[in-house]
């Protein structure tokens, strides 16, 4: 089994996309960690930054978010897989607006809420990236990745995390993908990993299986 890490950036690059998949169907098995597409990270944080200022709307930057990813799955997908995949979206960027709209009257700043908005970034890339690939299937890290709840800078409970990932792809069988970035406390908060969790999460992967190899 191998585990491959990618920057979200890369299905914006029809060109590397072609060489990434072609090389990723080479392998029976294997374990895809995906981040934010590129510029969704600074869109999410500008959503949540609106959401807590006093009269301050979000509408537009939501909008774009939506665009940028509806514009992508439709260059990306056809069929069966664009429907799955825009239906998944949907419900992904319903919860969300939600979620703002509930920031907005309170105005209280949240790391926890931060956390759990960023994260949207990295799930709504890897359920595309998993799209492209028959049978292909989507995991959650934050099932297999348990951490403190020191939010902004998280411990990873490693061998916890080793243990519960292997339960999750010990008899997998085909192409997996995963978010890059967030993991789960265990009050069961959303949080994020932090600039170096694409790493960290692919290295989780490799430390849990050992004879895997991360490219």
């Amino acid at each position: 089994m191998i585990v491959y890490k990618f920057k979200g950036a890369v299905l914006q690059d029809p060109e590397g996309l072609v060489a990434i998949k072609n090389r990723i169907r080479e392998n029976v098995t294997c374990i895809i960690v995906v981040s934010a597409l590129k510029g969704v990270m600074p869109r999410l944080r500008a959503l949540y930054a609106q959401s807590l200022k006093k009269g301050a709307g979000f509408e537009e930057e939501f909008a774009g978010l939506r665009k940028l990813h509806v514009d992508l799955a439709m260059s990306l997908l056809s069929g069966n897989s664009l429907r799955e995949y825009q239906e998944e979206m949907e419900l992904h960027l319903t919860e969300l607006y939600e979620i703002l709209h509930n920031v907005a009257p309170v105005k209280e700043s949240s790391l926890a809420m931060k956390d759990y908005i960023l994260a949207k970034g990295d799930i709504l890339a890897s359920l595309l990236f998993s799209k492209l690939f028959e049978n292909a299937l989507w995991k959650d890290s934050r099932d297999f990745i348990r951490t403190n709840s020191n939010f902004g800078a998280p411990e990873i409970w490693w061998e916890e995390s080793c243990q519960a990932a292997r339960q999750e792809f010990g008899n997998l069988k085909g192409i997996a993908v995963v978010p890059g970035y967030c993991g789960k406390t265990k009050a069961g908060y959303t949080i994020s990993l932090g600039r170096v969790g694409l790493s960290l999460t692919a290295s989780l992967l490799e430390s849990a299986f050992q004879q895997i190899k991360v490219a």
